[in-house]
Parts: C-alpha cells; structure tokens; sequence
C-alpha cells in the first residue's frame, strides 16, 4: 500500500523524517510518498484544497496521511476514513471535507485505540506520536475496526460555491500558490477565452496559457485544479496586488 504524507511541516526540520522512521519501524515495506510539505502553517483549508487534487491520481487503496492540525494537543479527535478508493487519516478540523467529496466516504472512525501510539504521547507533535504508529499499523494489516468507534459525521469547512446570473459571476479566492497564482472556486470549464476577472484591484483576462500574455502582465488561466487562476506571467499576482484566501473576485 502506498502512503502519501501531506503537513505543513516543510523541509527545514526533521519532523517528516521522524514520521517516515516511525512509520517505516511499524511497516518496513511501506512506500512513502510525499505529497506536500509546503502548506502554510495550519491552513487546513489549502490542505484541504491540495488533498482533493490529488485523490484522483493516486493508485486505489492508497492511505492518505495528512497532518495539518492546529488542534495539536487539544481535544480534538484524530479520524480514520475508507473512500470509494481511499484510506484517510487526519485530525478532526475539516480537513477531509473536500477529499469526502471527491471519493463517497463510507466509513469514519475515531481513532482512541491508544495501545497504537508511541508511549509517550507529546501536546506538540501527533505526527510522530500518534498519526505515524496508526498509519504503520494499518499498512502492516492491521483491522480498521480495531482503531476505534465509528463516527457518523466530521467537522466540515465552509466551502463557498462560484455563482452565475446571466453572464456575470462572482466567486472568491481559496488558496495562493507559491507562484503567487490566486486559485479561486469558479469552475474554468464552459468559460470564453477573454472572460475578465476582477480581483483585488486589477484585471485579468482569461488565455488558454501563460505565454498568451506578455511577460509581466495579469492573466486568467484554466488552473490544472480545473478552477480560475488568477496569474502574472513570470510574476506573482499575489505580491501584485495583495490578494488573500476570502477575497471576493468578479467577472462579467
């Protein structure tokens, strides 16, 4: 089974290499992808938005082992979740809300079985602790039923839909990319090229690629999460104009 490590941990420390040495002592054959580790710290929403994309394009049965959780230590409960493909492991905080979308969840469970854990749980780090020994239980055969109870619901985030009246639109910005590209919720298929975009002050028009617009300039672009992007060729439109997740973008 493969398993794709998604945090907001970077690369900077050794937090994802002691997650990788926990699983890997639990599950010496596990394969290990790592899917990102550049989220911005606790924004369980961009996770979010990053887990949705990939589900499509990973091998069936793989285990999802996402740690983006500024609940650390709290209350909060760590789930386990079965897909139409998938297995998923993440806090309680709405991280999986997209991700329940895309692969029809069928089972969520509470994950309380503490005989699992590292015997020293820390309030800081669940990754090692807590979400590696699980995740390398499971990928050694370990029953899901054995992890704990089954929970009928989860924490979900408010996730806003684009609206259409007639040939306006209006939507908002979900995440901002490294690139400094601003992914909003407007579905990019069905749009006219040279729709314009407005947002955080300025215009971009919808091209088929970067290279349409001259260097420098605002464009719209069909993103490859199959949203709007709002872009600069071979700059950032975020740096340009300021923009941030929430920020309401127009057209029409």
């Amino acid at each position: 089974m493969i398993t794709a490590l998604l945090t907001d941990f970077g690369h900077e420390d050794p937090y994802v290499g002691i997650m990788k040495g926990v699983l890997l002592s639990r599950a010496p054959e596990a394969r290990i992808v790592d899917l990102s580790h550049g989220v911005a710290p606790q924004d369980v929403r961009s996770a979010a938005l990053q887990l949705w994309a990939a589900v499509p394009y990973f091998p069936e049965g793989t285990l999802f082992l996402c740690v983006v959780d500024p609940g650390v230590g709290s209350k909060r409960a760590v789930l386990w979740a079965r897909g139409r493909r998938h297995q998923y492991l993440a806090a309680d905080n709405g991280l999986l809300t997209l991700a329940a979308r895309r692969d029809s969840f069928r089972e969520v469970r509470a994950v309380t079985n503490r005989s699992l854990w590292l015997p020293c749980v820390s309030r800081t780090f669940h990754g090692r602790d807590l979400f590696a020994p699980t995740a390398g239980a499971l990928l050694a055969g370990l029953p899901p039923s054995e992890l704990g109870p089954r929970r009928r619901g989860f924490r979900r985030l408010r996730w806003p839909k684009a609206r259409r009246r007639s040939q306006k639109i209006r939507g908002e910005i979900v995440a901002v990319d490294r690139f400094g590209n601003a992914v909003t919720n407007i579905p990019s298929k069905g749009l006219k090229l040279g729709t314009v975009f407005k947002a955080g002050g300025a215009e971009a028009k919808l091209m088929p690629c970067y290279s349409a617009a001259r260097p420098g300039a605002a464009l719209a672009v069909a993103g490859s999460y199959g949203f709007v992007e709002l872009s600069v060729r071979e700059g950032s439109f975020a740096a340009r104009t300021g923009v941030r997740a929430g920020e309401a973008v127009h057209a029409g």
